[in-house]
């Protein structure tokens, strides 16, 4: 797959998400793969993604911060919000085949303040992602 075409289709779909699960959605194939691997959870499907995302019980709202990749792998770093508050830091990993997702693979984790011994050694990122 070409870029252009990969980074349309992704922008595409998190414009979308949280919004119109089914738009959101397109760029699936029908037999795609989800998975959670921190939560242990699996959903095959297409129709099934689009049901269990339409169905979640808070509003969503996605920050992108970078997508990399090519060819048929990409790579998406965001954060999402729930109900505008409670951020998660967000990899999801996008494996394509004939235009089309066919697994991805969303690890996500909150944000957390940082402890005071390391400050010598690091600097901060702006903004944040602390609960």
């Amino acid at each position: 797959m070409d870029e252009l075409t990969a980074r349309a289709m992704i922008k595409q779909h998190f414009d979308w998400s949280g919004r119109d699960e089914v738009r959101a959605s397109q760029l699936y194939a029908e037999d795609v793969v989800l998975e959670f691997p921190q939560g242990g959870e699996r959903v095959r499907g297409r129709a099934n993604i689009v049901a269990f995302r339409s169905a979640y019980p808070a509003r969503l709202s996605f920050e992108m911060h970078r997508t990399t990749g090519r060819d048929d792998l990409w790579v998406n770093e965001y954060t999402i919000r729930y109900d505008e508050v409670n951020p998660h830091f967000v990899v999801g990993i996008m494996e394509f085949a004939d235009d089309q997702v066919v697994r991805e693979t969303i690890y996500l984790t909150q944000g957390w303040e940082p402890p005071a011994w390391r400050a010598q050694w690091v600097e901060p990122i702006n903004p944040p992602c602390t609960p």
